[in-house]
């Protein structure tokens, strides 16, 4: 599902009139999300899963073109560990 098509379902799921406002709800709830791993590293929702900002490690990269194996540097990502309800609505194992 794109960005575009999540907006749209949101729109008709919650009866709303106008994108743009849906759209600025989607945006304020990352925007807090963000903030909220920028200052904790962890954010986790019951029973929904849980966001982590991790450091990832210097690692080593190959490719046949170049001559020699660079590095990549240490970056900072943001991981999804999903929880065991929404794995069970993921799989379809509950009744809702």
């Amino acid at each position: 599902m794109t960005e575009g098509e999540f907006i749209r379902f949101y729109k008709k799921r919650n009866n709303s009139k106008n994108l743009k406002v849906v759209k600025e709800k989607i945006d304020l709830f990352w925007n807090v999300l963000l903030k909220a791993l920028e200052e904790d590293k962890k954010v986790i929702f019951k029973n929904w899963g849980a966001f982590e900002k991790r450091e990832m490690k210097v690692r080593k990269v190959l490719v046949p073109t170049w001559e020699k194996a660079q590095y990549i540097k240490p970056k900072e990502s943001i991981k999804f560990r999903a929880g065991k309800s929404f794995i069970e609505i993921a799989n379809g194992d509950t009744d809702e």
